[in-house]
């Protein structure tokens, strides 16, 4: 039987990389600040779409973006809690937006999961090597996300 978590649950969690612990507030006061904003970036439209309305669905401010090149400017000028970035696209590719976000020491501390089709665990492996927090296989829906969250403490 499944429990729910409680609202002390996950008030210490480790950061992306291991650099300690942080302290967060508890998880009713996270779900009830503001909504949390997510910013999808996806080549195709229709992967884009599903992501947004996922997301809307749990209550997230979600945009859109689909290209790398056009994430990079507008990360540094939103706030976003997490950001669904696609593997495989056109110009700059997925895994060089997540190095890039990363050797900017402005957006430390942001989560980064890797969208994509590659359900390898040799290729999940690789991209959380290179600097994703964590995987979302598509095709996408409510319940693997809320999984996502749960697991990288955002609530939903």
């Amino acid at each position: 039987m499944r429990r729910p978590v409680t609202t002390d649950t996950c008030e210490k969690v480790p950061c992306h990389r291991g650099e300690g612990a942080r302290t967060l507030p508890p998880q009713k006061e996270r779900c009830m600040v503001s909504a949390h904003r997510v910013l999808i970036i996806d080549d195709n439209a229709v992967n884009r779409r599903m992501a947004e309305v996922v997301f809307q669905k749990l209550g997230w401010q979600a945009e859109t973006l689909d290209s790398g090149e056009l994430a990079l400017p507008h990360l540094t000028a939103h706030h976003y809690d997490l950001v669904l970035l696609d593997i495989s696209m056109p110009g700059m590719n997925g895994l060089e937006v997540c190095q890039r976000i990363r050797a900017d020491r402005a957006l430390a501390g942001l989560r980064v999961i890797a969208y994509t089709a590659h359900a390898f665990l040799e290729e999940q492996q690789r991209f959380r090597a290179g600097g994703f927090d964590d995987v979302l296989v598509k095709p996408i829906n409510s319940r693997a996300v809320q999984e996502l969250l749960m697991a990288q403490t955002l609530c939903t």
